[in-house]
């Protein structure tokens, strides 16, 4: 009981490390092979700077993906929220793993699902079931 207070206490900044998290993957990508940003495989200096000036960036957005994330555990469903979480950890996962497709028959249905559960917590929130 006490790991869940905690989590629900602690749920504005899991949530901006989680964005934070997504919008890093977005930027760049580290590969067996090298590292990706724009598309293109970069140099070492290249990742360096791109690796050091998204993380400034990053950490100057903190507080304003703080405050969205306060907002998103103020005004959305708990449902929602994990399914917005389910969703957001299979693109990352998807984009970290070379190999891996958004386009698999396990990765669509995993997608369906976590629309389900943003749905099913407004639905819910709404009180149009249960």
């Amino acid at each position: 009981m006490e790991i869940i207070n905690l989590l629900f206490k602690q749920s504005t900044l899991i949530l901006t490390g989680i964005f934070i998290a997504f919008i890093s993957k977005i930027i760049y990508k580290i590969t067996p092979t090298g590292f990706v940003s724009g598309g293109r495989y970069r140099t070492k200096e290249g990742a360096i700077a791109i690796y050091l000036f998204s993380t400034v960036i990053l950490g100057f957005c903190a507080p304003i993906i703080y405050q969205l994330s306060s907002l998103i555990i103020a005004n959305v469903p708990v449902i929602s929220i994990i399914g917005l979480l389910v969703f957001l950890a299979n693109f990352i996962i998807n984009q970290s793993v070379p190999s891996w497709k958004h386009t698999t028959p396990k990765t669509l249905l995993i997608y369906l699902l976590s629309i389900f559960l943003i749905i099913l917590g407004f639905i819910i929130n709404l009180n149009l079931i249960f």
